[in-house]
């Protein structure tokens, strides 16, 4: 009978090999009949991996996969089935690849300080020195590992050369990265959930962005203005080896720092190691790279990459969305909704066919807290009472933004409001278009439910637009109340998202629209990605950025 094993993975085929090895060499040590064919869609790819056996083989062989091979982001099991019609025309019983990749079982061996397989790294990392000098056996490995441990607890920095380049070690001089030694202290000084802590642990050993408890802010955050770390742990079988003596010492983690030609430590050289890429995961369990492209240089390279099945291979674009070009012969119902929310670009809310793509929503206002203000006090109902109040409530505040100039500050970009809300709400000292106080201040927030602000939208002419003074109002009137900062800031972020979700849903039923792109790196920010995701109908075709395309390089 055949069996095929289904995984969802990578479009890198460089990133699948190691898995694929693995497959292949069991199957061989079997002595099974092997095949395997890669499926590509638009939205995934898919790897089958073939065997031809008895039902007993084959679930011995699935027992013997499930403990094996590497828990990954990006090549993850699926189903086993019995297909009819496999169209396999070669079969193998011979192994091709090499076996270079180290499996779970003999991972653990050789993190195990009571195996005698422990700190046998030799099959597996090559030119190992300490000190300038070679290091070529288990001992001298084991005493060297001990020694940088010491010099960590001795509070002194260790440069290592690292399978991710030259990296900085120490326990004293903060950074904005930060490695734990093991899970248990990962739990102990980050809030962090399962679903974040397993993906930290695959075999890919990404970055992600955490926010410390608040009890280790003290000793874990260069300062309050931004209240999250890059978290990581050991990304190869040196560091891991490390973390074991770290440990004995009790020291719980690591700052991390790139550093270029120093004085090194330890250097050594790791083979299949996942290269450095930095994520951020749902609650839900959705990962997005947060890495961009260098050929990621406009919206309209995203929108490319995203619909590349519509464009034809010779096409090519203007600067100009309206003059975007596709194919002549679309299916029916080709209406498609992009939402483009970046921290550092234009907000872009688009319609796009196969012909055009159109704005749907524009975005421009003044950002200018002393205009908006002012805005408030003449063309809202009661606007006069509030800012009077305001006024008496912070009298050093308001004096600070009506001295500030009368020039528009216009933007194009819908998170920039946030700047100006944390200005008027008295978070920072200075007006900064690009501030994330807000965002900072919400991910203190440990409740999921604050106060609701009014992202509201208004008709002026025969155009729709968001009401942006009203945004504000809103928060005000909350902060002369005594709302404290997290909480407010919390609920800016959380109805910033609900009124998000709820346009689309109107945009989908209006325009009869079933499939949406959201992308931009506001999706990087947790906070609001979790949100924003609650907040969308569930009856969508939802489009999550690919990876290099989340935004684009100005």
């Amino acid at each position: 009978m055949i069996f095929e094993f289904v995984f969802s993975a990578s479009k890198a085929i460089s990133c699948n090999n190691g898995f694929i090895s693995i497959l292949h060499t069991k199957a061989q040590n079997r002595a099974l009949r092997f095949a395997d064919k890669f499926q590509n869609s638009q939205n995934n790819t898919l790897y089958s991996f073939f065997i031809d056996c008895d039902p007993k083989d084959a679930l011995d062989f699935a027992d013997e996969i499930s403990k094996t091979l590497p828990s990954s982001i990006w090549f993850n099991f699926i189903e086993l089935k019995n297909p009819e019609n496999p169209g396999i025309k070669k079969w193998h019983k011979v192994s091709t690849r090499s076996v270079d990749f180290l499996d779970v079982l003999t991972t653990k061996d050789i993190l195990d300080s009571q195996s005698s397989k422990f700190c046998d790294v030799f099959k597996w990392v090559k030119s190992i020195e300490f000190l300038g000098k070679p290091i070529d056996d288990v001992f001298s490995l084991k005493h060297s590992l001990k020694d940088i441990a010491t010099r960590l607890k001795n509070a002194e920095s260790v440069n290592i050369k690292t399978s991710r380049g030259i990296k900085e070690l120490s326990i004293n001089s903060k950074t904005s990265d930060v490695m734990f030694w093991d899970i248990s202290n990962l739990f102990t000084y980050m809030r962090v959930d399962r679903i974040q802590s397993e993906v930290l642990a695959s075999y890919e050993k990404p970055k992600m962005k955490l926010c410390p408890k608040e009890v280790f802010t003290p000793s874990l955050l260069q300062s309050e203005e931004n209240f999250e770390l890059k978290a990581s742990l050991p990304f190869d079988l040196v560091l891991s080896l490390l973390g074991i003596f770290a440990l004995e010492l009790e020291i719980g983690y690591v700052f991390l720092k790139d550093v270029k030609k120093s004085q090194i430590c330890l250097s050594y050289e790791c083979y299949n190691i996942a290269k450095e890429q930095e994520i951020v995961v749902s609650k839900d369990g959705i990962i997005i790279d947060t890495t961009i492209s260098k050929k990621s240089k406009s919206i309209l390279d995203i929108i490319d990459k995203h619909f590349e099945d519509e464009i034809p291979k010779k096409n090519t674009h203007s600067d100009e969305l309206n003059g975007y070009s596709k194919k002549s012969t679309p299916p029916l119902n080709h209406q498609k909704l992009i939402v483009f929310l970046s921290k550092t670009h234009p907000t872009n809310i688009l319609i796009k066919d196969d012909k055009n793509i159109k704005s749907l929503f524009p975005i421009q206002y003044d950002n200018n807290p002393k205009n908006i203000l002012d805005n408030i006090k003449k063309n809202y109902k009661s606007g006069d009472k509030l800012i009077a109040n305001f006024e008496k409530t912070f009298p050093n505040l308001f004096s600070a933004i009506n001295s500030l100039s009368d020039n528009p500050s216009e933007t194009n970009n819908l998170i920039d409001i946030f700047s100006s809300a944390s200005y008027i709400l008295g978070y920072t000292s200075e007006f900064n278009t690009k501030n994330e106080k807000i965002l900072n201040n919400a991910k203190k927030f440990l409740r999921d439910k604050g106060p609701r602000i009014d992202f509201k939208l208004q008709k002026i002419g025969d155009e729709v637009c968001l009401d942006y003074p009203k945004i504000l109002r809103s928060s005000m009137s909350f902060r002369i109340a005594g709302l404290d900062e997290a909480t407010l800031s919390y609920g800016f972020v959380d109805s910033m998202a609900e009124f998000l979700g709820n346009f689309v849903r109107d945009a989908t039923m209006n325009f009869n629209i079933k499939r949406i792109l959201i992308c931009g790196n506001m999706l990087d920010e947790k906070i609001f990605l979790d949100k924003i995701l609650h907040y969308l109908p569930k009856n969508i075709d939802l489009m999550l950025p690919k990876e290099g395309y989340i935004d684009y390089k100005s």
